[in-house]
């Protein structure tokens, strides 16, 4: 069980980063939960999601936010009802077409051999950083 687990990870991953929303929601229970771990003051396409209209409609304000995403994928285990992954990825942003890259662990659950949730937990700082390509830490260093 846990190599199928395995694939429909890398499954998942491959159809939700190619920007196959479809073929990703494919791979998951009709009562997903998609939480990322983040802000939503600065990241508003997440936080606690349910469902698949939900989590589509996520996912699709996140491929209109960069024009292309890819991931490497160094570490994933999985056993009978649980897999999780370290995935560093890279968005390319719409507006600038600069690059913003991180490391995020994924967390799964899987439910009559489909995902049925993924918790989500990236460097959120960094990522602000990048995402305002601005160096928050100076600006806040001058602040004290």
């Amino acid at each position: 069980m846990s190599e199928a687990n395995k694939q429909l990870v890398r499954q998942f991953l491959t159809a939700f980063y190619s920007g196959d929303v479809e073929a990703a929601l494919a791979t998951c229970d009709d009562d997903i939960e998609f939480i990322v771990n983040a802000p939503v003051e600065f990241f508003p396409y997440f936080g606690p999601r349910h469902g698949k209209v939900d989590v589509a409609e996520t996912w699709r304000a996140l491929h209109a936010r960069y024009v292309s995403m890819r991931y490497d994928m160094p570490f994933l285990i999985a056993d009978d009802n649980r897999a999780a992954a370290i995935i560093k990825i890279f968005f390319r942003k719409s507006l600038t077409e600069r690059i913003v890259q991180t490391s995020v662990a994924d967390f799964y659950t899987f439910r009559g051999g489909r995902i049925a949730s993924i918790q989500q937990f990236f460097d959120t700082f960094d990522a602000i950083e990048q995402s305002l390509e601005r160096d928050i830490t100076s600006m806040l260093k001058q602040r004290t």
